[in-house]
């Protein structure tokens, strides 16, 4: 098999990069208590270096990843978040943990594993069947389609119930109405901002290093 190009790995770096805003990051936060009315928390934000193991051939890159966190009762955690990069790379992801009271993030290997599985997702009587990435360890469940982030956000906005149906079981999400912290999440994020967005932020924050085998 030939080497992978520039344009190729760096694809890939992103790939992952992905994966890991949406899913592999929120471990890093566990919640020490579970709130009695599910609303949405803006979690702290992180900042992540990235080297691509391509040393003198690619840059390396820093990743700002802002998040809010919705969970409590018997609901799956949903989580939606923002990932702005310096090669210029924006993104408005989404995850959901399916089971509410899993503790891998308690012990995160940080080497997440995932597989694909269907799902069909349903908003206001209207379904969409997608692929996922699935994290057994820790239920995390990751759309493959970039329109899934956008849906469950503009769901929020409109107030429609949201359901899914993975692995033979539907579940409600139970969205939380807007709040303070989604609007403030809504305002920073430049894929639902209109594009703005300061690039002073990656300097104002402690990075930790991301190095994917790649």
């Amino acid at each position: 098999m030939p080497p992978k190009s520039k344009e190729q790995k760096g694809g890939t770096v992103l790939k992952y990069m992905f994966l890991a805003a949406a899913a592999f990051v929120a471990v890093a936060v566990p919640c020490s208590a579970e709130p009695l009315n599910r609303e949405w928390v803006q979690q702290p934000d992180q900042l992540i270096t990235v080297d691509n193991s391509d040393a003198g051939r690619e840059p390396n890159f820093k990743s700002l990843i802002r998040i809010i966190k919705a969970e409590g009762g018997e609901h799956p955690t949903v989580q939606l978040s923002c990932q702005m990069t310096t090669s210029g790379f924006e993104a408005l992801n989404f995850s959901i943990q399916l089971d509410p009271h899993n503790t891998y993030e308690e012990n995160a290997d940080r080497s997440p594993r995932f597989h694909h599985i269907s799902g069909i997702m349903e908003i206001e009587g209207e379904k969409f069947p997608e692929r996922y990435a699935f994290h057994a360890k820790s239920t995390k469940l990751v759309p493959l389609s970039r329109k899934v982030p956008n849906r469950v956000y503009n769901s929020v906005v409109r107030g429609n119930p949201v359901s899914i149906k993975v692995k033979g079981k539907v579940r409600n999400l139970a969205l939380p109405e807007a709040n303070d912290a989604f609007v403030a999440f809504a305002k920073f994020c430049p894929v639902t901002n209109g594009g703005r967005f300061d690039p002073t932020a990656f300097d104002t924050l402690n990075s930790f290093s991301l190095e994917p085998n790649l």
